[in-house]
């Protein structure tokens, strides 16, 4: 039997991606400490970026089974840790890749994103029926989709994503989106509530800056699509890109 290396670990760790941030453990610093043993066995430790996290699970069993799959590995025995608030900072040094905070991503002249607005003057026309069958038909395609609920009367895509009692992860001051078992991230204003039945009663200002820090201090990765299902009164909120693109662009 062939004994596996620490090369061959790694490299097997390199193909788990974080559920949440959706990019190599390996590449998040993730990964704390591995060792072999002569009999086979892996053992290693791997740091959740915040205690409690809600894909735990999800993590324990991709980074088992990729080790598993090794040749000559005869067993895994993982540690889940927490990192620290330096570690947490590193971490999100490298998310914002050097970017300013508070600067909306999709707003940038060299964006890829594709942001498509869902939007009515009335309540109760299916806007949100159409922002998730259209996220996940665009999903379906193989693209990369996001989701921002900013509907603050009646933010109901959460539920019909699948994901109504979820609540975002956050490190240090970046928040991570919802993933859902379509692929979609979610972020709903719904989700930042301090309780789900809390009821919001924002006008101007207000929403504009849930908006803003939904699309700014949102970590979203590389999207492909990005569809905003916006609050039913068009007058009560002003384009998060009002001050930073005076030019509307053609594709938005």
């Amino acid at each position: 039997m062939s004994t596996p290396t620490l090369e061959q670990v790694n490299a097997a760790l390199a193909t788990v991606n974080d559920p949440e941030i959706k990019r190599p453990i390996t590449e998040l610093n993730m990964v704390d400490r591995v060792e072999l043993g002569d009999d086979g066995t892996v053992s290693l430790t791997v740091l959740l970026t915040v205690a409690g996290c809600p894909l735990k699970d999800t993590i324990n069993r991709d980074v088992t089974a990729a080790v598993s799959r090794v040749p000559g590995v005869t067993g895994v025995d993982l540690q889940l840790g927490v990192m620290t608030d330096e570690q947490r900072a590193g971490l999100r040094e490298v998310l914002q890749g050097g970017q300013a905070q508070r600067e909306i991503p999709f707003a940038q002249p060299g964006s890829l994103t594709k942001v498509y607005a869902v939007a009515s003057g009335k309540g109760g026309v299916g806007k949100s029926s159409v922002t998730v069958n259209l996220a996940l038909a665009l999903a379906n395609q193989g693209l990369k989709v996001g989701i921002v609920d900013a509907d603050i009367y009646g933010h109901s895509v959460p539920a019909m994503m699948g994901v109504g009692d979820s609540r975002p992860t956050q490190v240090e001051d970046l928040i991570m989106p919802v993933p859902t078992d379509s692929g979609v991230s979610v972020i709903s204003i719904g989700m930042l509530k301090p309780r789900r039945d809390q009821v919001v009663a924002w006008r101007g200002p207000m929403l504009d800056r849930a908006l803003v820090q939904m699309l700014s201090d949102v970590y979203w990765g590389d999207l492909d699509a990005l569809l905003l299902d916006l609050p039913r009164a068009p007058g009560t909120w002003r384009s998060p890109w009002a001050s930073t693109s005076p030019t509307p662009r053609s594709s938005w």
